[in-house]
């Protein structure tokens, strides 16, 4: 049985986006399984290394892509014994594409969302995703999908394949409950953190709180914390609502500023969209996790994996995609009735403890990696 394991991703820290993370916590916990783990990556410089980043042996490839792949590939070629390894990879293309041409049998693949979705390009749908990645997840052991909405993506494309979804976890000791919190008003504070993307709904929840009536306006405030492309665009709008002075934006924040800015707020919100013929997608959805562990309820949308990362009344709530009447009516809700945050909150933690933590997470990826 292979007892070496090899994560080759090309996102990983000090990149900062979901599989990025996920990969490091996958490179952490797996240590307690295997004899040795190592981490293929490219050199990159980033915004933040996360809290247990030292904590993993990491061997760089050159940035740029094709001298990257090429010395991924001889690194790979020159194993020997390549039965004694397991290899990871962060996404099929080209992380596996590279494992599989390599001579390596034993290769799984994490699925996340987007790259099985081919959006309004034909050559994506009929070339890429039909022939070339049917193909190579043909070749994988199985595939780890981050959710049951990613599952379904994957064997829509090949039906075949091995996938099991395994939802996602979060570090239930680093984002935890602080003192930080001040529940005993009737004034709402929202949180939001992501990529600062279009698709993430932001427009949305920004027209909603400006048509609350002047009473509830008046009680909510909201922190967001991010950059990207849509940023400009955002400020923009939240200025033409005339509802600047209920928003505040953080910027980015990094991995050690996280929890303290969860529990800074009341409630965490992210509306993310699901559109026909778009690539953008939330597969999963960990700062749900990381927002519900530190003991804040959330409110997100029944699209992408999302449902995988909230269970609806019990620490969080769902509601349908761009429903703003809903989502008027839960900060109303939540502005008169402060014990509902507190109660819910606590669930959250609880939920998160019990359900959802990468311990639990590691310990059921090792059996998929080894059956």
């Amino acid at each position: 049985m292979a007892n070496k394991l090899i994560i080759f991703s090309y996102d990983f820290p000090p990149s900062n986006g979901g599989i990025a993370r996920l990969c490091q916590e996958i490179a952490v916990g797996q240590q307690a399984y295997f004899e040795e783990v190592i981490v293929l990556t490219r050199k990159k410089v980033g915004e933040s290394n996360p809290y247990n980043f030292n904590k993993v042996q990491i061997i760089e490839f050159p940035n740029k892509r094709i001298h990257c792949e090429k010395a991924a590939f001889v690194y790979l070629r020159k194993i020997n014994n390549k039965e004694n390894y397991t290899i990871l990879c962060g996404v099929w293309h080209p992380e596996a594409t590279i494992s599989i041409l390599a001579g390596f049998k034993n290769v799984f693949i994490l699925g996340h969302g987007t790259e099985f979705l081919s959006g309004t390009s034909k050559f994506r749908k009929y070339i890429w995703l039909f022939i070339y990645a049917k193909w190579i997840l043909g070749k994988a052991k199985a595939i780890i999908a981050n959710s049951n909405y990613t599952k379904c993506l994957i064997e829509s494309i090949n039906s075949k394949v091995k996938v099991v979804a395994l939802p996602l976890g979060v570090n239930e000791e680093f984002f935890k409950p602080s003192k930080l919190k001040n529940n005993n008003d009737n004034f709402l504070k929202i949180a939001s953190v992501s990529r600062i993307l279009q698709f993430k709904g932001y427009d949305f929840i920004a027209k909603t709180i400006a048509n609350l009536s002047e009473e509830y306006k008046s009680k909510i405030h909201w922190n967001i914390g991010g950059t990207g492309s849509y940023l400009e665009d955002l400020i923009k709008l939240v200025n033409q609502l005339g509802i600047a002075k209920n928003v505040s934006f953080h910027g980015f924040i990094p991995d050690e500023a996280l929890p303290d800015f969860y529990n800074s707020n009341d409630i965490f919100v992210l509306c993310t969209r699901e559109a026909t013929n778009s690539t953008s997608v939330e597969g999963f959805g960990l700062v749900f996790l990381e927002a519900q562990a530190c003991g804040i309820p959330v409110i997100g949308v029944r699209s992408g994996g999302i449902p995988d990362a909230i269970e609806d009344g019990n620490g969080g709530w769902l509601i349908e995609q761009d429903n703003e009447s809903r989502l008027a009516e839960l900060f109303q809700c939540l502005i008169d009735n402060k014990e509902l945050v507190v109660k819910e909150g606590k669930k959250a933690r609880i939920r998160v403890v019990e359900k959802a933590n990468w311990k639990k997470y590691n310990e059921s990826l090792y059996k998929i990696l080894t059956n």
